[in-house]
């Protein structure tokens, strides 16, 4: 699943919309050098490595969709499943055990031979807790994967153990491996899209460190050149790939630029073909890039993250107080292109429900009364803001002045990078609120559920854990019936509404400048990406 563990202010994904085509239209009769090269820029710090299994990030995401192939893929037109390096994708009568054959004749980059061994063995890898791979929570659904992470206390990382596979992975010959899962779960299907389950080729497996800055992939771009921690990552096309469609750049650098102001300025000067607007240009972007520009419905929600490990916030009152002193429409306003969070799944989602939060209407009187209730809060509240946007500050400013307004709190913002907010909250040491956001990996409300808020989930950024929403979340994830599953998942968002780990804030409208000689893909149901960009 893709995390988009990050801060407002930080770029989200470029496949993390669903798309409606802007009116910006490129005019551009072409690029003048007939060359099929694009620079895309993203406004985040530069990645460490590229390994997709270890990888729940935008940035990192982003790089690995151009590197490697997933098993299957929403088709852009259509919105159906399609497949990719997977042949067939077949369930049992329960939905508990899946059989993935492959389709015959694909390699990895470097040759070697594409098998069913590769995502047996790159899947253990992952699912294996002393490893501390960030797409180690995708297997929790798995048969054995408790084996492989027993308890550990809060923070820690699970020592290595006996067993070193899990039990429900099995490969059947070169081009078929069954995965059992712990229940029946109807949409493991849709779930296999996910860049996080890419392969491995086993010399990678052998020694990943070793391959951290030099990845071997089985996507239609390969590297181009040696790549350093800090510069841009230079791809080619690979000739290799199989899968379809096919991009049409030759050639595509990725240009990693941490204030999302300088990068929009970069694209401006012409030194970058695609860009994300950032939240302090929603208002100027036409005007300053005419007939350059698309906009998009995000896929996604964001959130204010409170803190679980933290006693302090333990009261639920305390938090419903927080909620609803905050005025999301002046919040969604300053953002830009945005609208008032009703929910925690997004509006285009099937189960989306209108005003599913009772929370998160602004109402500063029962947000005081609240407080009271809860026993008020001691000390100063934090909140934590990435440095590295332009609007960070502004924007943590902007709810601590309605918490301090609205509930009379005393509050301190804190600033840092977001992979430090990040580390320091994975480690339980980071004091107060922070900001996240999220979208789907593939069509569900449960993988707004799941990830977020089931007690294992791999993005649960509060570290929040209640065995009621779990079970309710079992309950739909065995649940053939597509309506009945997500009335059951509803009734996990209102157990997760009720305990408030998240605090909904806004849906965000996105937009997008690109050169005059791309238009970059628009679908409304895959959303906006300049890697499947046509060329003038």
């Amino acid at each position: 699943m893709r995390r988009l563990t990050g801060v407002v202010g930080v770029a989200l994904g470029l496949a993390l919309v669903l798309a409606s085509c802007g009116d910006g239209k490129s005019s551009g009769s072409g690029s003048g050098s007939g060359s099929k090269s694009e620079v895309i820029a993203i406004a985040a710090d530069p990645l460490e490595y590229i390994n997709p299994l270890n990888e729940n990030g935008s940035p990192g995401i982003q790089v690995a969709m151009a590197m490697f192939a997933p098993l299957v893929t929403t088709d852009p037109e259509t919105g159906k499943l399609q497949n990719v390096m997977a042949d067939s994708v077949t369930p049992d009568k329960t939905s508990q055990t899946w059989t993935i054959k492959l389709k015959a004749g694909n390699t990895f980059q470097n040759g070697q031979p594409l098998t069913a061994k590769d995502y047996v063995d790159s899947w253990n890898m992952t699912a294996m807790g002393s490893n501390a791979w960030k797409n180690n929570g995708f297997f929790s659904k798995v048969d054995g994967y408790d084996a492989l992470n027993p308890p550990t206390p809060d923070g820690a990382t699970p020592k290595p153990t006996a067993v070193k596979t899990l039990s429900g992975l099995k490969q059947i010959d070169d081009l078929t491996f069954s995965v059992k899962l712990k229940v029946p779960f109807s949409q493991f299907g849709l779930t296999l899209q996910y860049l996080g389950l890419a392969p491995l080729p086993e010399e990678v497996r052998k020694n990943p460190d070793a391959y951290k800055r030099k990845p071997i992939g089985n996507g239609p771009f390969k590297l181009a050149a040696d790549w350093n921690a800090g510069d841009d990552i230079k791809l080619a096309k690979w000739d290799g790939y199989k899968g379809s469609p096919v991009p049409q750049a030759d050639e595509i650098t990725y240009r990693f630029i941490p204030n999302a102001d300088t990068a929009y300025n970069e694209f401006l000067a012409g030194n970058v073909d695609f860009v994300d607007v950032p939240s302090t240009k929603v208002k100027s972007f036409k005007t300053d890039a005419p007939d350059q520009w698309v906009t998009s419905i995000s896929s996604g929600a964001n959130y204010l993250v409170i803190p679980a490990w933290d006693p302090r916030f333990k009261n639920p009152k305390l938090r419903h107080a927080i909620s609803e002193a905050i005025d999301r429409k002046a919040f969604a306003d300053l953002v830009g292109l945005s609208e008032p969070a009703k929910g925690l799944v997004a509006p285009d989602m099937a189960g989306y429900r209108d005003n599913a939060c009772k929370y998160c209407d602004f109402d500063a009187t029962k947000a005081k009364q609240l407080l009271q209730e809860a026993g008020g809060f001691s000390g100063p509240l934090n909140i934590n803001y990435n440095t590295t946007s332009a609007t960070g500050q502004i924007f943590a400013e902007a709810i601590g002045n309605m918490l301090r307004q609205n509930l009379g709190l005393q509050v301190k913002y804190t600033g840092k990078q977001g992979s430090e907010i990040t580390e320091l909250a994975d480690s339980h040491k980071l004091d107060g609120l922070r900001f996240s956001g999220w979208g789907h990996d593939y069509p569900s409300i449960e993988d707004y559920l799941t990830p977020m808020f089931k007690s294992n989930g791999d993005a649960n950024f509060a570290q929040y854990s209640n065995p009621a929403l779990d079970a309710v979340l079992a309950k739909g994830d065995a649940e053939p019936d597509p309506e009945k599953a997500i009335k059951l998942y509803q009734q996990a968002e209102d157990i997760a509404l009720e305990d408030m780990p998240l605090i909904p804030l806004y849906t965000k409208s996105n937009a997008y400048l690109h050169s005059a000689k791309i238009e970059p893909r628009v679908s409304k149901y895959v959303g906006v990406s300049a890697l499947w960009a046509t060329f003038k």
